[in-house]
């Protein structure tokens, strides 16, 4: 039969391991290292350190070639479908905000077979900026404007058209931040 380690320490209260400005009584079940509450996991046999309870972060993998070109592909073509939504119904800024973030996010997602990365988080985020450009810029060619007519109108001629910092900001912001928040 094999013994189970027998640990010598003190009783007394020593620095945390992975916190050394914390003093603690508590021990690791399984190595006996000291850990204080904010490390120690909770585990059916007893309080573990990280490192012995097996916590660890959510994997992410290299995307392959192959599934990046098609989470692009699918990104592309959901972002243009996006920026001509922008340019025909401006009214609904929001909505379709949100359903861009969404719908290029799922759909990276589904063409890269669920995988992770910072790579699909640039890509997401770079083709929902570029949708939201085009469908301005389809929406002012749409209306006859150029780039130089609509920084020359007056406020609240073509308000579609300007960029408005307190909503347009705010609404970009969150269509940027589902595929950041999808893919890390």
């Amino acid at each position: 039969m094999t013994e189970a380690p027998s640990f010598q320490f003190s009783t007394g209260e020593v620095p945390c391991a992975r916190h050394p400005k914390t003093l603690t009584r508590l021990r690791c079940s399984k190595c006996g290292t000291p850990i204080c509450p904010l490390c120690a996991v909770r585990t059916p046999v007893g309080l573990r350190c990280p490192d012995c309870a097996g916590v660890r972060g959510l994997p992410t993998y290299a995307t392959p070639t192959d599934s990046l070109a098609k989470a692009l592909l699918v990104a592309l073509a959901i972002g243009f479908a996006f920026a001509a939504l922008f340019a025909w119904i401006p009214q609904w800024n929001f909505y379709l905000s949100l359903a861009l973030g969404f719908g290029v996010a799922e759909a990276m997602n589904w063409a890269a077979s669920g995988k992770r990365g910072r790579d699909l988080q640039a890509i997401g985020i770079l083709i929902c900026i570029a949708a939201m450009a085009l469908g301005r810029a389809i929406l002012a060619n749409r209306l006859g404007y150029t780039w130089a007519d609509v920084n020359a109108l007056p406020p609240g001629v073509a308000d579609n058209l300007r960029l408005n910092l307190s909503p347009d900001v705010i609404f970009a912001g969150i269509t940027l931040l589902i595929p950041w928040y999808r893919f890390r």
